[in-house]
């Protein structure tokens, strides 16, 4: 056990070092919740737009599995294991790099960043089921992650915890809504595909792009605005 609390001490290290001005500006961006807020409406709409009323079974479950994996990471982990953050720890708090000298909280395992995005990342994978949505959902989910590597704020082992954490909820759900769905809401009697395929067939072949595409839209604006902000003001963020 020791020697792998050391090896994610040394990988954390190691990959926290690979720093700039720029990505400083990036990242302490793209973990904000605020800016994901258009990403967010885009995915309702969605919902909204090819569910109809199903939408708010579907809200009401990622809802739950926000906050279950929220709670099970932060609620129950955090205070069990109380393992500090790299920004924390004596050994490694003036040796790791940290944005605006941000901390975060005491303890760090499990990531619930790394649980929240995976979760949700997961459950709406398997829900529109297209391999660009998908794609996009995944990066969104290990930048995010990354991120918070990055400043300083956790260790792989409580991002690597905190994923698996958000799939093997978002899994379970899964299975939960899609049972609950063919039970209360209206499924055409000849799709016998639906318990394999899930509920990808409600949605069309090109309207689920939109998500993907919002969310790479999302990240060229935050691109941008760190180089200008890097070019204009001359800060790291």
């Amino acid at each position: 056990m020791d020697s792998l609390v050391f090896l994610d001490k040394e990988l954390t290290l190691f990959m926290n070092s690979f720093n700039n001005s720029f990505f400083d500006i990036f990242f302490y961006q793209y973990t904000s919740t605020w800016v994901w807020l258009p990403f967010y409406l885009v995915l309702a709409w969605l919902l909204f737009s090819r569910q109809n009323i199903q939408c708010v079974a579907t809200l009401f479950f990622i809802a739950v599995l926000i906050v279950a994996a929220d709670q099970i990471a932060s609620g129950i982990c955090k205070p069990i294991f109380e393992r500090l953050r790299p920004s924390h720890d004596d050994t490694l708090q003036y040796m790791v790099h940290l944005v605006n000298d941000r901390r975060g909280g005491m303890f760090g395992f499990m990531s619930s960043h790394a649980a929240n995005t995976f979760a949700l990342a997961t459950f709406m994978s398997l829900i529109i089921r297209r391999r660009f949505v998908t794609f996009s959902f995944v990066v969104w989910a290990l930048i995010n992650s990354y991120s918070r590597l990055y400043l300083g704020l956790h260790y792989i082992g409580d991002l690597l915890c905190g994923a698996l954490l958000g799939i093997i909820l978002a899994a379970i759900a899964y299975q939960i809504y899609l049972r609950a769905s063919l039970r209360f809401f209206v499924i055409s009697h000849h799709n016998k595909r639906t318990l394999k395929s899930g509920l990808a067939e409600m949605f069309g072949r090109t309207q689920p792009l939109v998500v993907g595409w919002a969310f790479w839209f999302t990240v060229a604006v935050l691109l941008i605005s760190a180089k200008l902000m890097l070019s204009y003001n001359g800060i790291a963020c």
